[in-house]
């Protein structure tokens, strides 16, 4: 069988990538030090951010339960939980959907995902129950679209054992 011009090019790319990936693996396994890189030099501006927390004063003032108080037991308890900024009103201001967790032993039973409507200055009012968002569960994770095209966005939100919509 004559080497072709083709032939030749997919032999010297499949030669050349299993020498790079012969390379790196002999490189990963072997010992090696790595120089440590200098520190830049300051830019000698001042950094003057000053952070407040003004989330009670704001309105949000329901506790984000997640898993236990001293010891984090299960990899479930540990993942945290998700939150999505999004118009959930279609009155062009951004509303807060915070997911909660909840602990194994089920305490305490007020321990649900939140809505906050944006109430035009600042604060925020809770609106979980009207809007009928309050799950409980391991909520970890939300993403925001319009599933349905009626015009107003809806929440996917994954838990634990079933997600929803």
């Amino acid at each position: 069988m004559p080497l072709t011009r083709r032939s030749f090019v997919q032999l010297s790319i499949g030669s050349m990538l299993s020498t790079s990936a012969g390379r790196l693996l002999a490189q990963g396994v072997s010992p090696h030090k790595a120089q440590s890189m200098a520190r830049p030099p300051a830019s000698g501006r001042p950094f003057n951010a000053h952070f407040v927390d003004i989330a009670s004063a704001a309105g949000l003032r329901a506790p984000v339960i997640y898993g236990g108080v001293e010891n984090k037991k299960y990899i479930l308890e540990s993942t945290g939980c998700g939150c999505a900024f999004f118009d959930y009103d279609n009155d062009g201001w951004l509303d807060i959907f915070l997911l909660c967790g909840t602990r194994l032993g089920g305490d305490p039973p007020e321990a649900t995902n939140r809505l906050y409507k944006n109430n035009r200055d600042g604060t925020f009012t809770d609106v979980t129950e009207k809007s009928g968002l309050g799950a409980v569960g391991w909520a970890s994770g939300v993403c925001v679209g319009d599933y349905n095209n009626d015009g107003f966005e809806d929440l996917f939100c994954t838990y634990f054992g079933q997600n929803r919509l």
